[in-house]
C-alpha cells in the first residue's frame, strides 16, 4: 500500500524520521469536576510524583519529552530506559507518593496510567505518531476506567505484556494482569490491564 505524504510534507529539507520511546500516559480521575485550585494541586502532586519516580530510577528527568495533557501528562523515555525500570521502579514510587497526599489532603486523586513503546515524531509542537495514540487510547479506554476501582489502574500494550510483563521481572507479578478488549476510535487491539500498589 502506497501512502500519499501531503504536500506540506515536502516543505522540510530533511523530514524528521521517528525515535522509538517508551510513552508513560498518565491521567487523573474526574479532574474536570474539581475546581481550579484542586486541579493545581493534583497537577503539582502528580508531576512531582513522577520526575522523583524517574530520577528512582537513575533516569534525569531533562532527558525525557514532557507533553502536558492538561488533567495529566505524556512522558517520553528514551529507548535506553529499560520498560522493567518504568514497572519498578518509577511507577510504584508514583503511587507511593500518590498514595501519601491521599492520605492526608484533598483532592483525593485516582490515576490511569497507560504503557507503551513505539516509534514517534517531535516537531516544534511537541510529539506526534501513531503509537502515541495508541497509548492515549489506552490509557482512556472503557475497560481501564472500569477497572481503577482503587488510587491506580495501570494498563499495558499487549506488546510490552509479551516482552517483559509476562517474565515477571523485579516485584511485576504477570498474574495481577487482565487481558481486555480496547476499541477505542482507531485502535482495536488487546492490552493487559492491573490495580496497581
Amino acid at each position: 500500500m502506497t501512502v500519499e505524504l501531503p504536500r506540506a510534507w515536502r516543505r522540510f529539507r530533511h523530514p524528521p524520521g521517528p525515535e522509538y520511546r517508551s510513552i508513560l500516559v498518565v491521567d487523573i480521575a474526574g479532574f474536570g469536576r474539581w475546581p481550579n485550585p484542586h486541579q493545581i494541586v493534583a497537577r503539582d502532586v502528580l508531576t512531582t510524583a513522577v520526575r522523583d519516580g524517574f530520577r528512582a530510577a537513575g533516569v534525569r528527568p531533562a532527558d525525557l519529552g514532557w507533553q502536558d495533557r492538561g488533567d495529566g501528562m505524556m512522558v517520553l523515555v528514551p529507548a535506553r530506559v529499560s520498560k522493567v525500570d518504568i514497572l519498578d521502579p518509577v511507577i510504584p514510587h508514583v503511587i507511593a507518593r500518590l498514595r501519601r497526599h491521599n492520605a492526608t489532603a484533598a483532592p483525593h486523586i485516582r490515576l490511569r496510567i497507560g504503557l507503551h513503546a513505539g516509534e514517534v515524531h517531535r516537531d516544534a509542537h511537541g510529539w506526534v505518531g501513531s503509537d502515541l495514540n495508541t497509548a492515549c487510547r489506552l490509557a482512556d479506554a472503557d475497560p481501564v476506567r472500569a477497572g481503577l476501582l482503587g488510587d491506580a489502574v495501570l494498563v499495558v500494550s499487549d506488546v510490552l505484556y509479551r516482552g517483559v510483563v509476562r517474565h515477571g521481572y523485579r516485584r511485576v507479578d504477570p498474574a495481577a494482569f487482565n487481558r481486555v478488549e480496547v476499541a477505542e476510535k482507531e485502535v482495536r487491539e488487546p492490552a493487559w490491564v492491573a490495580q496497581v500498589s
